[in-house]
């Protein structure tokens, strides 16, 4: 079963989990700690069941405050997740009588042999222990999305250089210390091994041309409107413990004793090793190119015999960069039709690439003219289509027909800086 916050990534490890032939997926609880605030996010959850077909699993919402203390995502993550990340999911009546999530977890983990998935907060498996304590001893493993062991954490708090919590620990620590603790196997999927596995500009051109299905089609949405791939900050936190669950091998481990720094102290969330923790199987180094495989494959839902649709050799590389002055674009100026394959770096946050073809209406002069004026006009206006975006999470491709390309250099601000052009012959 699965304990979810229903972040953005969370609903990509939930459409992975939906769509594996490997998973029975028992029941589903959302921790109101978490980035989906109770009962909105019993509302997205429904409505993805809805798209994947799914909908006689049951569902429960979770306590909306940690066991100690009062720290919580930041609000405007939190709207976004009640918001469904701006996926447009069905409405979904809900029932006449609902469990809560304590009532649901006790009743698929007195079953026995059930695998847990927390992918926030650990509030809600915290409090299901804490009710029934025999029902630790049912639980066959737990794998937590979660912690950062040898590497830095993710949550900034003034005075914490580098930070030292992950956000899913950091929000409720004592739910983590406790689940930790009870004795149940843990797999701690942590900041040490999501790190290697970025959300690439090749990723999701691999995904555009295999994404056949509803999930996989989901999943696309919600990677190509989240600016953090574009910004190189967005990485397979969930999906990547999603799939640990299916296949243990695409990571290595090492069993450590861990504890967790409860309380109000800087540390706060801090998952560090120490002689006196209880053991943790924590994930280390990640088979990258095998779990993007099996991500898409997946979600795809491809037979065994079907091979992943590849992309053709790109028929010229270019590179793009911004240096806080100038934008530049480094490659031919001239090259055949087909995929042009872009990288972007930039010594300035903020900034993004773009290649739009120009329509004829008005020459690259005229368009570096109007945008070195400070003009603001439409795309139309500008004589040019609509433009691909590129980040700094890697490659990032544009399939050129025959004309002529602009390429320019952006800013979230809505500065604009041109940075080349470039034909492409007939």
């Amino acid at each position: 079963m699965v304990d979810t916050d229903l972040a953005s990534d969370d609903l990509v490890a939930l459409s992975f989990l939906l769509s594996s032939t490997e998973v029975d997926l028992v029941a589903i609880t959302v921790s109101g700690t978490g980035e989906v605030r109770c009962p909105q996010g019993l509302d997205v959850i429904r409505g993805l069941l809805a798209v994947t077909g799914d909908d006689d699993i049951p569902v429960a919402c979770g306590r909306s405050s940690p066991l100690v203390g009062d720290q919580a995502f930041p609000t405007d993550w939190r709207d976004a997740a009640d918001d469904a990340w701006g996926l447009d999911l069905p409405e979904v009546a809900a029932p006449s009588s609902e469990r809560t999530a304590v009532e649901l977890l006790t009743e698929a983990l007195d079953r026995g042999g059930v695998t847990v998935l927390t992918l926030g907060p650990l509030t809600n498996l915290a409090d299901a222990f804490r009710a029934a304590a025999n029902l630790a001893g049912n639980v066959s493993s737990v794998v937590v999305m979660g912690g950062a062991v040898d590497v830095p954490g993710n949550v900034f708090e003034e005075g914490v250089d580098p930070p030292v919590a992950e956000w899913n620990v950091y929000v409720d620590p004592t739910a983590a210390a406790e689940v930790f603790g009870s004795g149940v196997p843990v797999t701690m999927v942590g900041l040490d091994a999501t790190s290697e596995v970025p959300i690439t500009g090749d990723f999701l051109e691999l995904l555009r041309i295999n994404s056949h299905t509803e999930p996989a089609s989901l999943v696309l949405t919600l990677l190509e409107n989240n600016p953090l791939v574009y910004s190189g900050e967005a990485y397979f936190w969930d999906p990547l413990a999603a799939a640990v669950v299916v296949d243990p091998g695409l990571v290595t481990t090492e069993t450590t004793p861990i504890t967790v720094a409860t309380g109000d102290s800087p540390d706060s969330g801090q998952t560090a090793r120490n002689a006196g923790g209880d053991p943790v199987t924590v994930a280390l180094d990640v088979d990258a190119a095998a779990f993007e495989q099996l991500l898409i494959r997946t979600l795809d839902q491809l037979e065994p015999n079907q091979p992943v649709v590849t992309m053709p050799p790109p028929v010229a590389e270019m590179a793009i960069s911004y240096d806080g002055t100038d934008c530049t674009l480094t490659g031919p100026t001239a090259t055949d039709q087909g995929r042009v394959r872009f990288t972007f770096e930039s010594s300035e946050p903020g900034w993004f690439a773009g290649v739009a073809h120009l329509t004829g209406a008005r020459t690259s002069e005229q368009i570096t003219a109007w945008i070195e004026a400070g003009e603001q006009p439409s795309l139309e206006e500008l004589g040019i289509d609509q433009p691909t975006i590129i980040g700094l999470a890697g490659g990032t491709s544009v399939i050129a027909e025959p004309d002529e390309y602009m390429v320019f250099c952006g800013s979230e601000v809505g500065d604009v800086l041109i940075g080349g052009t470039f034909a492409v012959n007939p």
